[in-house]
């Protein structure tokens, strides 16, 4: 399976998760099984946005939580590219990381 997940930003307190169990997409805790929507359907869903399928290709939109200091690479993220990938998917950080200068005992 090969698997599209674009990304819309959004500032909120809790980070997105997001894990890939062959046609299953789980995003904060939420499992969606992919396989609902018929082979070249398009439908608007309200936690997954715009899903397309094509044979074994999807592609959706999910938001992506994200602290107000993230990092350019989350609050303008490229799409994830998926295949054949089974467990959590890496997205981009929810706030930036801190500086030595900020950090406790630093």
């Amino acid at each position: 399976m090969k698997l599209t997940i674009h990304l819309s930003p959004v500032v909120r307190d809790n980070a997105t998760t997001v894990s890939v169990n062959n046609t299953t997409l789980t995003v904060d805790g939420i499992d969606y099984d992919l396989r609902e929507l018929p082979d070249g359907a398009t439908a608007i869903h309200p936690a997954l946005g715009k899903v397309t399928r094509q044979g074994s290709e999807y592609a959706c939109t999910i938001t992506l939580g994200h602290a107000p200091t993230a990092p350019h690479a989350t609050r303008f993220p490229e799409p994830i590219l998926l295949e054949n990938h089974s467990g959590t998917v890496d997205l981009p950080l929810h706030d930036a990381l801190p500086t030595a200068e900020e950090e406790p005992n630093a």
